[in-house]
């Protein structure tokens, strides 16, 4: 069985592809092996520099541009109001690469940039400045920012044409949904996609006149394979966890991903969303490794771990003097291995609040809150928290960061992972110090199911801010003596 192909002006009869199911496992094989000799490839690394280099056009521009038509405003020295500008719009996403290309789209977020770089470059920048002078620099830099995004648009079209500036596509899903994606994408070469196929689970007789072949392999392998950079996930017969566990394999892939939402015909488009010809899109929030903010957020938070343990040396000390007052013939530091980003395993460092019996017993053991072995000393530490404070030279040693995911123990991660939901997909980060379920008082002798959501939504919505809240309420729980 064949498909007719649609690449630029001639067609190609490319073979359709078989699909086998084996129990959850979905095996694609193609069922014929003739194909249409493949044509030159540009190797992925040029293409994705090439095309990285076209998203950076809105930015380049007005780098170029604007401080020329700032000289023209009475403001004197144009750079300090071009950089303002320039900073404010990247804050707000000004220049987030997009499918559909439209300055009008645009003026929202240009206009509240221009309002508040008018009022921060008058206020810093303009010796006696008025109101007048804010509204006059705002209503400038609208004007010059939208004619240079107007103007960066219209090339950055233009050069989307250009096959080495496209991002090879695969559309997951098939179907009518399908089918409008890829005929878009047929037909809207400015969307800057160069479609490589349709992998489906289950083919369809509506698929026949598919302006694209069907992909073989699992959605990982296809990824790889064929050099896919953007990932278009349609409706497909998967349930949504299957569907979810699918996406979180590919979360450390470099390529992109949008989602068709549910009733998508009745979808209203937000600031945040894409869309290809007439389907909205939703994108799928870059995994945290591939951000510039990840690597702040490790850096800071071994800075912020030395700069606690310098101003809690004496509470350190104190601590530890206790703890060796309390039973001399243990050590002051309780070690424990622990597993964190993608199953690493790492010695775990606390101040000891009763000595185990055995190896074993530590390893395997699940919660100590109500043993009676533990002291005073003991009970003080864990309801205080002080206990986990040697966990900060494992933050500045790089073993875990501030605030994650809580490190488990290979037994209980081994016993987890087949059991709970989800539970593997806490390890796609490193572990913390504190975390959004410690917080929320998932610690201890609590649903592991639970923490395993909480730890979870915190990494879909990781941010700088999230996790200074969750700091601050770590913080809170300390003082009120909350730990456990």
């Amino acid at each position: 069985m064949t498909t007719n192909v649609r690449r630029g002006p001639r067609s190609v009869r490319l073979p359709r592809a078989r699909l086998i199911r084996d129990d959850d496992t979905v095996a694609v094989a193609v069922a014929e092996t003739r194909s249409a000799p493949p044509g030159p490839r540009t190797p992925r690394l040029l293409t994705s520099r090439l095309r990285a280099h076209v998203d950076m056009l809105p930015l380049l521009v007005d780098l170029a541009a604007l401080p020329a038509a700032f000289a023209l405003t009475p403001i004197g020295n144009p750079i300090p109001a071009t950089v303002t500008l320039v900073l404010i719009m990247a804050v707000v996403g000004s220049y987030r690469a997009h499918l559909t290309l439209s300055a009008l789209d645009e003026v929202p977020r240009m206009l509240a940039a221009s309002l508040v770089a008018g009022v921060v470059t008058t206020l810093a920048f303009v010796p006696a400045g008025s109101a007048f002078d804010a509204i006059e620099l705002a209503t400038a830099s609208l004007a010059f920012v939208t004619m240079s995004r107007t103007a960066a648009y219209a090339v950055e079209r233009r050069l989307r044409r250009n096959p080495r500036h496209r991002q090879r596509t695969v559309i997951v899903g098939g179907g009518t949904v399908a089918s409008i994606l890829a005929e878009a994408i047929a037909d809207g070469p400015a969307s800057g996609l160069e479609l490589v196929g349709i992998l489906d689970e289950i083919p369809r007789a509506s698929d026949q006149g598919s302006p694209a072949p069907s992909v073989a392999g699992d959605l990982r392998t296809v990824i790889t394979s064929e050099r896919i950079e953007t990932v278009l996930l349609a409706f497909t017969p998967l349930d949504d966890s299957d569907t979810l566990r699918v996406l979180r394999e590919c979360d450390r892939l470099d390529c992109e991903i949008y989602v068709v939402p549910r009733l998508w015909e009745m979808t209203a488009m937000t600031g945040d969303m894409e869309r290809l010809g007439a389907v909205p899109l939703r994108r799928i929030r870059r995994t945290a490794h591939r951000s510039l903010r990840w690597g702040i957020k490790l850096w800071m938070g071994r800075l912020i771990a030395a700069a606690a343990m310098a101003f809690l040396a004496p509470a350190l000390l104190v601590t530890a003097t206790a703890v060796w007052l309390s039973d001399r013939s243990a050590p002051i530091l309780f070690r424990q291995k622990r597993i964190t980003m993608d199953g690493k395993a790492f010695e775990l460092l606390k101040f000891r609040t009763l000595m185990p019996a055995n190896e074993n017993e530590a390893a395997t053991n699940w919660c100590i809150a109500n043993d009676a072995r533990l002291g005073r000393v003991g009970k003080l530490l864990r309801s205080t928290s002080l206990d986990e404070l040697p966990q900060l030279w494992n933050v500045v040693r790089g073993d875990m960061t501030l605030v994650g995911p809580r490190p488990e123990r290979p037994h209980f991660v081994e016993q987890f992972n087949v059991t709970v939901p989800d539970y593997s997909a806490r390890q796609r980060v490193p572990g913390g110090l504190t975390g959004w379920a410690a917080v929320n008082g998932l610690r201890g002798d609590t649903s592991i199911s639970s923490r395993a959501r909480h730890d979870n939504y915190y990494i879909e919505n990781w941010g700088l801010w999230f996790d200074t809240k969750i700091v601050l309420r770590t913080v809170s729980a300390v003082l009120t003596m909350k730990g456990g």
